[in-house]
């Protein structure tokens, strides 16, 4: 039988908040992956299947609104858990995004929440 443990995708083109977020899910023993553009992250969702994307919405290349709208509207990736951490202030609802934060954000308090909404994992 096929284990695959959950593992976060950390989506943020700042390298020293995407260290602190990647660092904070390692110490609650959560497998991490970090990409710090839009374009990336679509690939790294497509090649990786991560159990929860964590996601800055102003990034280089494609923005977070686009990731979170590509997301939503495939099927095969509709149903991954998006947490936005974002120092905009979200004019428009995210009905995709479970929860929104707003930076700055303490980065244990971040794991926490990934930790709470991170799907159990596949067997």
């Amino acid at each position: 039988m096929f284990r695959s443990d959950p593992k976060v995708l950390v989506v943020e083109d700042d390298p020293d908040l995407a260290r602190l977020y990647c660092t904070s899910l390692t110490l609650r023993g959560i497998d991490c992956l970090r990409v710090s553009d839009g374009a990336a992250a679509l690939r790294s969702i497509e090649e990786s299947r991560p159990s929860l994307i964590l996601l800055d919405l102003n990034l280089p290349t494609v923005s977070g609104w686009a990731v979170i709208s590509d997301l939503a509207a495939n099927p095969l990736t509709s149903d991954i858990p998006v947490i936005v951490v974002t120092g905009e202030e979200p004019k428009p609802r995210l009905p995709h995004a479970l929860v929104v934060l707003c930076k700055p954000c303490d980065p244990a308090y971040i794991a926490k929440i990934v930790a709470d909404h991170l799907p159990a994992p596949r067997v």
